[in-house]
């Protein structure tokens, strides 16, 4: 008999240490519980978290490993990339710290990677659930969201849904443009009929998990530092070329897409372009194809968030002004050479984020090395 598969959680966070709490508690009070639970903190009070989680919460569950960090430099691929560095279980869950768990989806996600004896699924992300699991009450607030979303007319959810993908591109899968010019393609194994899964093309950042050698063997990309915008995208994409995505339908989790420590919508708008220019510049194997195929994305995009924000309100269109200096930008991304890049995206981040506007191309082209965290 097949020894048990073993998992663990890694936490990359920031400025959450309220919902960061209840995030760990239902984590350790899954019926399959972790081996080891890796919190790698950028915040500046990190040792005032890590004393309250060990006291609350870690110091009741000593069969747990423990480790709890601070982040050696801010960013989400960064500090996931760091705690992967530390992570030793056979499976890696990769969840938002606002990511929480109902009581068995642990369980679930495990079922179908035990039921995988041959290994040839790499990665099992769980299913959305709109409402928080029973008895949790979360004292934080949440991300704002267009008011579009709350005015659908019942009766016409066809029509809804195919606004919401084909008008807003509300959906990841119109998103990604795939390095190799297309998504792999898997066949379930009849071993695996009786679970209630499904294939994936990419997962969504809040509720991934792989086997731990497929995700260390990509990594996140480091160069997306600041905000990590489509990190999720471009990891899974690269790990499903190893093997198959799925989502374990049984596998519950509600993200509560907390709104502390997040950027204004003028700077997500313009990092959500460059970030996939920049994936596309790394990893493409025909980078005039994926350039175009980026341009007319692009272009789509830029008439979605008219829409988008124009529904909500938003009358200095801060989407569509981001989306439109993302693309004045691109080509400069695609032009430049793997060591050019590395200095230059950087520096493109800090002072886009710094001072709400980015550096001039002239500046950027003799930018250095980022040496200090924000």
């Amino acid at each position: 008999m097949n020894k048990p598969l073993s998992w663990g959680l890694v936490i990359a966070t920031y400025r959450r240490e309220k919902i960061l709490s209840q995030c760990l508690q239902l984590a350790v009070e899954q019926t399959q519980r972790p081996s080891e639970i890796i919190v790698i903190d950028a915040s500046d009070d990190w040792q005032s978290t890590r004393s309250q989680v060990i006291g609350e919460i870690a110091s009741k569950y000593p069969e747990i490993r423990w480790t709890y960090q601070a982040a050696s430099q801010r960013g989400l691929t960064l500090q996931r990339n760091q705690g992967l560095e530390l992570a030793t279980a056979d499976i890696t869950f990769l969840f938002d710290d606002d990511s929480l768990m109902y009581p068995t989806c642990a369980e679930e996600i495990m079922r179908v990677y035990e039921t995988d004896t041959e290994g040839l699924v790499k990665g099992v992300q769980s299913a959305l659930a709109s409402t928080l699991p029973s008895d949790i009450t979360v004292d934080d607030v949440r991300k704002a969201v267009g008011s579009y979303r709350d005015q659908w007319i019942p009766g016409i959810a066809p029509f809804q849904r195919f606004i919401w993908r084909h008008l807003f591109l509300m959906d990841s899968d119109f998103l990604c443009i795939p390095y190799d010019g297309h998504f792999p393609s898997y066949t379930i194994p009849s071993s695996m009929n009786h679970l209630n899964v499904c294939p994936v093309k990419i997962f969504h950042g809040c509720r991934m998990t792989f086997r731990r050698e497929a995700i260390a063997q990509e990594q996140f990309e480091p160069l997306l530092l600041f905000y990590a915008l489509l990190e999720d995208m471009d990891a899974s994409y690269r790990v499903s070329r190893q093997g198959m995505l799925l989502e374990a339908s049984d596998a519950k989790l509600h993200h509560f897409q907390s709104n502390s420590g997040r950027l204004s919508r003028y700077v997500v708008s313009v990092l959500s372009a460059m970030n996939q220019a920049v994936c596309l510049r790394r990893y493409s194997n025909d980078l005039k194809r994926d350039r175009d195929r980026f341009y007319q994305l692009t272009a789509r995009r830029v008439v979605a968030e008219v829409f988008k924000d124009a529904l909500s309100r938003r009358w200095s269109f801060p989407q569509v002004r981001g989306l439109l200096l993302a693309l004045k930008y691109a080509s400069h991304v695609f032009d430049l050479s793997d060591e050019e890049l590395t200095h230059w995206y950087p520096h493109f981040q800090q002072e886009l984020i710094v001072s709400g506007k980015p550096p001039t191309l002239a500046q950027t082209a003799v930018a250095q090395p980022i040496t200090e965290n924000l």
